[in-house]
């Protein structure tokens, strides 16, 4: 995993270069002050593969999302189905347009709170077991596009460490603003773990 920091409209953000089927796709989270001592925004790598078994287990079947281009009546449990299924989720094609120019207008990470439930588009709570997901249509996105791992954003330190041990990369760490603000001083780019 890459990152860099880079200038939007007068800000600073972070960019990850994030690796999908077609390629690299960019996302960021916005690059707080490197004196900024805030451990309420927090960066994870997630492993795919065990995001996926988590949200399965966590989940059971709170994670159903209306979809079928041929009905609109089928229902799927969006922590596991296959490509086709995630496809067809309902927000799915607000995604692609999000990822259309990722080079230009990088995607915002999706984001980890700690909390015991998580409200969804459809006015219902999700149950997390200590912690949720907001933008996961973003997420749904970067697995159907073959994302192995992604960052997100975690809303506090203690959160983003339980984040990191049960779906964290292998090899990585919670990376705060002044960890990420030395990774992306480095050029070329070069890894973050």
């Amino acid at each position: 995993m890459y990152v860099e920091k880079r200038n939007f409209w007068g800000d600073w953000f972070f960019v990850f270069n994030v690796t999908v089927d077609r390629g690299i796709e960019k996302m960021k989270c916005v690059a707080l002050d490197e004196s900024i001592d805030d451990k309420n925004r927090n960066i994870v790598l997630v492993d795919r593969y065990r995001f996926e078994d988590l949200w399965f287990k966590l989940g059971k079947r709170e994670h159903v999302q209306n979809y079928n281009p041929e009905s609109g009546d089928k229902q799927a449990n969006l922590a596991r189905c296959t490509k086709k299924d995630w496809l067809g989720c309902a927000k799915y094609g607000t995604a692609v347009q999000v990822f259309s120019d990722t080079e230009n207008n990088p995607v915002p990470l999706a984001s980890f709170v700690s909390t015991s439930g998580v409200h969804c588009s459809r006015g219902c709570w999700v149950k997390t077991n200590g912690f949720g997901v907001d933008n996961l249509t973003r997420l749904i996105w970067l697995l159907a596009n073959g994302a192995k791992e992604f960052p997100v954003v975690v809303n506090s330190y203690e959160s983003a460490l339980i984040v990191h041990d049960l779906i964290g990369v292998k090899g990585s760490k919670v990376y705060t603003a002044k960890d990420l603000h030395k990774c992306a001083k480095v050029i070329p780019l070069t890894p973050i773990y």
